[in-house]
C-alpha cells in the first residue's frame, strides 16, 4: 500500500506538470497571451515545485514523511481546483505556482520514504516504479486532452481540474500510512544532521555530482518534452487532436522503455541506464533541425529521444535517495529536485522562445547539455549494492 500511494502522488504529479502542455494551447488565445505569459504558465508550476522541493523536503526531515506527505496533497487538490475555474492570468499563475509546490514536495518526500521502506535488492525497482508511475500520468494527461479538445475552447479547465477526484482519494489514504521505520529510528537518536550532512566531505562530491546532473537532464526533458505538442502546432501539418494522440503514442514509447529498465535496474546498476539515456538524448535532440520541416521526421526523432530519456529519466531521482543518509536524505532530495526545477525552468523558458522564433540554436545548446551530463556520470558511484546509511 506505501509503494502504491507514493506512486499514485508521483502518476498526479506527471499529469499535473505535463497536462499544462496540452492546457496551454486554449489558453493562449483564452487569455491572449504574449510568448513570455505563455512561458510562464507553462513554468508556474515548475517555478512552485523548485521551492517545494527544497523547503518541504527540509520539513520532511525534521517533522517526518507522513505529516508532509499528507498536507502536500491537501494543498494539491484545493489550488488544482482553483486553477480550473481562474479568471484571469493571475490566478492562473499563482495557483499553478501553488500546486507545484504540494508537487515540488511528492519528490523528496515519496523517495525517501521508499528508499527507506524498499528491500535492498528490489529498492531500484521500487524507485523506478515512481518515475514510471511519473510517466503513466504524462500519458494520462495526454489522453484527457485528446477526448476534450473537441469540446471547444472552455476545456482547458477540465484538463487542469479533472486530477481533483483522484487527489482526494489519495489524500485520505494517505492518512493511514505508517511513518518511516528508518525515519523513527534516527528521530528517536537525536540525529539532527539535516542540511549540513550533504555538505560534509562525505557527501559533498556525490551532492554535487547529483544535482548538477538533475539540472542539466531536465533542462532536455522538459525544454523539449513539456513543448511537444507546441513543436507538432509549429508545423503547421497536425489538429490538436491528433497532436495529442500522437504526444501520447511517444510517451507511450517511453512508458514501454521504461519497464525495460525497470525490470533490468537491479541487474545491470544505475549507472549504465544513466549513460545510455544520457548519450541517446544528446545524438536525437541534436539532429532535430535537420528533420524540422518533416512531420514525419519530427516525430521519429523525438520518438526516439523519448526512449532514451525514460532511462535517465528512471535514474537521476535514485543517486540522491540511495547516496543520502536518513537524517538529511529528504533535504538532500530536495536540493537536487530542485536544481532539476531550475533546469526545467530554463529549458521552458528557452525552448519557448526558440520554437516560436523557429530557431535552430536550441536544439543545439540542449544537445551539447545532455553531453555534459553523460560525461559527468562518469563520476557518480554505482549504488545497486549498496547499503543505506553506511556514511555520515
Amino acid at each position: 500500500m506505501p509503494l502504491l500511494l507514493s506512486s499514485a502522488g508521483m502518476f498526479l504529479d506527471g499529469y499535473s506538470l505535463t497536462v499544462i502542455a496540452f492546457a496551454i494551447i486554449l489558453i493562449n488565445p483564452y487569455f491572449h497571451l504574449n510568448a513570455l505569459g505563455s512561458g510562464l504558465i507553462v513554468a508556474s508550476i515548475i517555478f512552485g515545485s523548485a521551492a517545494g522541493a527544497l523547503v518541504v523536503g527540509y520539513f520532511g526531515d525534521i517533522f517526518g514523511r507522513k505529516s508532509v506527505y499528507v498536507l502536500n496533497m491537501v494543498i494539491f487538490v484545493v489550488f488544482s481546483l482553483v486553477s480550473a475555474v481562474s479568471f484571469n492570468f493571475l490566478m492562473l499563475f499563482l495557483s499553478r505556482f501553488i500546486i507545484g509546490i504540494a508537487v515540488g514536495a511528492d519528490y523528496p518526500i515519496s523517495n525517501s520514504y521508499i528508499t527507506e521502506i524498499a528491500p535492498q535488492g528490489l529498492r531500484g525497482k521500487y524507485l523506478a516504479f515512481s518515475g514510471l508511475s511519473f510517466g503513466l500520468g504524462s500519458i494520462f494527461s495526454s489522453l484527457v486532452s485528446a477526448a476534450l479538445f473537441p469540446f471547444g475552447p472552455e476545456m482547458w479547465r477540465f484538463m487542469l481540474g479533472i486530477v481533483v477526484i483522484p487527489a482526494i482519494i489519495v489524500m485520505f489514504l494517505r492518512i493511514s500510512m505508517p511513518e518511516s521505520a528508518r525515519w523513527l529510528n534516527v528521530k528517536n537518536l537525536g540525529n539532527k544532521i539535516y542540511i549540513k550532512g550533504m555538505f560534509s566531505k562525505v557527501h559533498i562530491k556525490n551532492t554535487l555530482l547529483y544535482s548538477v546532473i538533475w539540472f542539466l537532464y531536465d533542462i532536455g526533458a522538459y525544454g523539449i518534452g513539456l513543448l511537444i505538442p507546441l513543436i507538432f502546432k509549429k508545423t503547421g501539418l497536425i489538429s490538436n487532436e491528433d497532436n495529442a494522440l500522437v504526444t501520447s503514442l511517444i510517451l507511450f514509447a517511453g512508458i514501454v522503455s521504461s519497464i525495460a529498465g525497470l525490470l533490468n535496474i537491479d541487474k545491470i546498476g544505475r549507472k549504465g541506464l544513466q549513460l545510455t539515456g544520457f548519450i541517446g538524448m544528446a545524438i536525437a535532440l541534436s539532429s532535430l533541425p535537420s528533420v524540422y520541416k518533416s512531420l514525419t521526421g519530427i516525430i521519429l526523432v523525438i520518438f526516439i529521444a523519448e526512449i532514451f530519456n525514460s532511462f535517465a529519466s528512471l535514474t537521476v531521482g535514485i543517486f540522491p535517495a540511495e547516496l543520502s543518509h536518513t537524517s538529511f536524505r529528504s533535504s538532500a532530495y530536495g536540493v537536487s529536485a530542485m536544481m532539476g526545477k531550475f533546469g526545467a525552468i530554463c529549458g521552458v523558458l528557452i525552448m519557448v522562445f526558440f520554437v516560436k522564433e523557429n530557431k535552430d540554436f536550441g536544439y543545439y545548446l540542449i544537445g551539447i547539455l545532455m553531453l555534459a551530463a553523460f560525461l559527468l556520470t562518469f563520476f557518480l558511484p554505482e549504488t545497486k549494492d549498496m547499503e543505506l546509511d553506511v556514511n555520515l
